[in-house]
């Protein structure tokens, strides 16, 4: 019997909506009794009792089901030994109400589904037996997953269905989404034979001007019943805005954005684009190898918050100058039909009182269907509750991981459990005000001294307190370098120089000053040029202060904005005509007229003065790649032609990664993983990752030593970068693929010769913590050929017979006891130590 099979033609019969004697008899086998098994598509049950237990366990097994690939609960079905034997038993007659089953799904979903059940006589072993077959439609891709609008509890109150939470089909289980990848495969195809095809299908690439993650929060903790809320909200038919409500320093802006990079990262169809604005001022920032257009503030009353929203979704620059209050609310609301888009209206108790009123209420007016607008404030009385999410502070293990976090990041010892429950109370859960708490404890005090002079003071007076002291021990150049990126943003030494006229020497030292007080840090860019940044926290107290801190201040801002605005007017150009050309293409992709986008774009690169516009190039890279009738040859050399133009933003990346992907080679799979990280400015895990499996295959497919080992070594660089940012399931597998890299280039060396790289490889893991007896037992054997291996430097050697001096210790003290590994160190230690190679670089010496 070859399940495989069946199991495809369950699937055809799922979507084909075929609800017959042949779909139970596909599971039926030659001797009467059923297959042994219950999967993705169908599920086996005895019989229904009609009491609130049973209607949740069947409606949580019915969503699941829709929510996958659709499936099939079959009735009078025994299991006489557990997922080993089951047997047809017969139902009686009308064993399923589908009128209440309906209307049970609707008071939990508030929707319905078309669920059809019918009774059909089978043959078994012993005679005819009557089968309740109940069809589950799959969801549509074009529609949001489904889940429950109230907590659905059993007689013993436990909660079978719980509020927001999605479910899904893994194997014979209903199981609750959790994970990035469970969110991605929500909005797939959700294609039960995708493994029988070649290509892949192409995911979403969903356009954002999403600010820099190090700017909002680098570190995001906890909060996942708040996202699944807001994910399960995007499926609501009648609320189209969300607002996420708390006090300063909550992190409600961290959530939103954590939810807009979920809905991006997810690749749903929902959206064509994220659409970030906020009433904060926004840093200076260089995400890419060039300076980025970025204003203070992206709006700043009603009329500039719908005049970006308005830009954002196709009007033109000179429409939107002239329009009224209410052209611009029309045409928000019209453009917001026409492109799907997800909105975050961050800050808005920025504005007065008043002006938050005339927001939130014209956010319902502009808000549809078609794109949902997600706001945040502090806690107040203005929005109404049934449209709010309270965001609270953290508590438990969350706030446990934030201290451990930020403990890493200011460079302090971790606290014990007591004086963790201390923090919590004290700050009631926020991450802002937990880390004020913690600058003062880095400035000497214990938590009990920092938590008391915290006591009766706000957030904002305890947090400019402690700057304020640590402010007091710099010089005054380092505190007009600090101005300077608090206001500007990331900056580089030579940016710095331009900036305040100071010497490398000073800069130097001023960077030194404040990165020992951590009020910046240093991010990866090019070698050559790192970049130096501030919290968002810091930023905005060294601004608010500054007029205490460095001498006419007001005169000194207005100054390094004026080199600001120029040095961002000679990089970025806005051209009327491309933006134009870029929103037509768009439109005409949606409506998949292919020809007519190309030819829109191929008609300006024509024209000399926009033929190396990198934008039009990406443009016309888009459309190959939405277009299915285009080689992807065709879309891949036109992704290599905008990169070289200078095309450098995030969805330019992530959709020539996909293209690669499909059909590119495992070589320039890893030169786009390149080309992302390095554009970035900073390591990214997901590409990241991306390039750790790249680099490992791409060397498990080449036969060249050099480059296999060359390729394991990047992979083991980034993986390991990776084993530091991840939480614990997500370590796990980076680690595993570190063990299968070591081993990789372990076996790769010794086969070839290559004794040095084979020892180097050994001592680099176990320093990185794999401290496997296998390692260990690797270096005994390796130490044999260091002795007299000519083809082994001296250096090499010093720095193995270092290594096994001790070695052994290490062993020693780890958790399980390998006495006999360590003397067999010890005795190879005592060889080396021996040895005529030995005497002769001491000679040397």
């Amino acid at each position: 019997m070859d399940i495989i099979k069946i199991k495809k033609d369950i699937y055809e019969a799922i979507k084909n909506g075929e609800i017959s004697k042949s779909v139970v008899e596909k599971l039926v086998r030659r001797d009467g009794a059923l297959i042994s098994k219950e999967c993705e598509l169908w599920d086996y049950k005895k019989t229904f009792e009609e009491d609130k237990d049973s209607y949740l366990k069947i409606l949580k097994s019915i969503i699941s089901f829709h929510n996958t690939f659709g499936g099939y609960m079959i009735f009078g079905v025994e299991e006489k030994v557990k997922d080993t034997s089951f047997i047809l038993c017969g139902v009686e007659k009308n064993l399923i109400d589908q009128q209440k089953l309906r209307g049970q799904f609707d008071r939990y979903f508030n929707q319905r589904l078309d669920l059809t059940y019918e009774e059909i006589l089978i043959s078994s072993g012993t005679g005819k037996v009557l089968v309740g077959l109940l069809h589950i439609p799959k969801r549509d891709k074009k529609n949001h997953s489904v889940a429950a609008v109230i907590d659905g509890a059993n007689t013993k109150n436990k909660i079978i269905l719980a509020k927001d939470a999605v479910y899904i089909r893994k194997l014979d289980e209903c199981k609750q989404v959790v994970t990035q990848a469970d969110f991605e495969f929500l909005v797939s195809e959700r294609n039960f034979n995708t493994e029988a095809t070649t290509k892949q299908s192409r995911k979403k690439i969903i356009e954002h001007n999403l600010p820099d993650k190090n700017f909002i929060c680098p570190d995001f903790i906890g909060r996942f019943e708040i996202l699944q809320e807001l994910w399960s909200w995007l499926s609501d038919d009648f609320q189209y805005t969300k607002v996420l409500a708390a006090d300063g320093g909550k992190g409600k802006t961290s959530i939103a954005y954590e939810f807009c990079q979920l809905i991006i990262k997810s690749g749903t169809e929902l959206f064509e684009q994220v659409i970030w604005l906020t009433a904060k001022k926004r840093q200076f920032k260089a995400a890419y190898n060039q300076y980025v257009r970025t204003p203070d503030t992206h709006y700043n009353d009603l009329e500039s918050l719908l005049s970006e929203v308005c830009l954002r979704t196709g009007s033109l620059p000179d429409e939107v100058t002239d329009f009224t209050l209410q052209q611009l609310q029309r045409s928000a609301r019209e453009g917001l039909s026409l492109i799907p888009s997800f909105v975050v209206i961050d800050d808005i108790d920025s504005n007065s009182p008043e002006e938050q009123k005339r927001i939130m209420e014209i956010a319902r007016t502009i808000s549809n269907s078609s794109s949902r607008i997600l706001m945040t404030t502090r806690a107040n009385n203005i929005y109404s509750s049934d449209s709010s999410i309270l965001v609270p502070g953290l508590e438990g293990e969350e706030y446990k991981d934030l201290i451990d976090s930020l403990c890493g990041s200011l460079g302090l010892q971790r606290y014990n459990d007591k004086n963790i429950n201390k923090l919590n109370a004290a700050s009631e859960g926020s991450p802002l005000f937990t880390e004020s708490i913690l600058r003062l404890c880095k400035l000497g005090l214990s938590v009990d001294k920092a938590i008391l002079d915290w006591s009766g003071k706000s957030g904002d007076t305890v947090r400019e307190a402690a700057l304020r002291k640590e402010v007091s021990e710099l010089s005054s150049e380092a505190i007009k370098i600090l101005l300077t990126i608090s206001y500007i943003g990331s900056l580089s030494r030579s940016e710095l120089h331009l900036y305040t006229d100071l010497e490398n020497s000073e800069i130097n030292e001023s960077i030194e000053q404040l990165g020992n007080l951590f009020l910046i840090s240093s991010i990866e860019f090019i070698e050559e040029e790192p970049r130096f940044e501030s919290t968002s926290s810091i930023s905005k107290l060294v601004l608010s202060i500054a007029s205490d801190i460095v001498p006419n201040s007001e005169q000194y801002i207005s100054r390094i904005r004026e080199i600001s605005e120029g040095l961002e007017a000679n990089t970025k150009i806005h051209i009327p005509e491309v933006g134009a050309a870029i929103r037509q293409c768009n439109s005409l992709i949606k409506e998949e007229r292919y020809d007519d986008a190309r030819n829109t774009v191929l008609s300006l690169l024509r024209q000399p003065r926009y033929k190396e516009n990198s934008d039009l190039y990406f443009m016309l890279a888009k459309t190959e790649y939405e277009d299915p009738n285009i080689n992807d040859e065709v879309a891949r050399k036109y992704f290599s032609e905008a990169f070289i133009k200078g095309q450098r933003k995030p969805a330019f990346f992530e959709m020539w990664y996909q293209t690669e992907v499909n059909h590119g080679t495992n070589i320039k799979i890893l030169e786009v993983c390149d080309h992302a990280l390095r554009s970035m400015g900073k390591f990214d895990t997901q590409w990241g990752e991306r390039k750790a499996y790249a680099s490992y295959n791409l060397a498990m497919s080449t036969e060249n030593f050099e480059n296999k080992i060359r390729y394991l070594v990047s992979c083991y660089e980034n993986s390991s970068k990776l084993i530091k940012l991840s939480k614990k399931e997500r370590w796990e597998r980076f680690k595993e693929l570190n063990i299968k890299v070591v081993d990789n280039i372990w076996n790769e060396s010794i086969n070839n010769g290559m004794y040095e790289v084979a020892g180097r490889a050994i001592i680099n893991a176990v320093n990185g913590g794999d401290i496997r007896s296998a390692n260990f037992n690797r270096i005994i054997e390796v130490s044999h050929f260091y002795a007299d291996e000519k083809s082994v430097s001296d250096e090499a050697f010093r720095e193995l017979r270092d290594f096994l001096e001790w070695a052994p210790k290490l062993v020693r003290e780890g958790a399980i006891s390998r006495e006999a590994l360590a003397l067999k160190l010890d005795q190879s230690y005592r060889t080396m130590l021996a040895s005529v190679r030995n005497k002769k670089i001491q000679v040397t010496a």
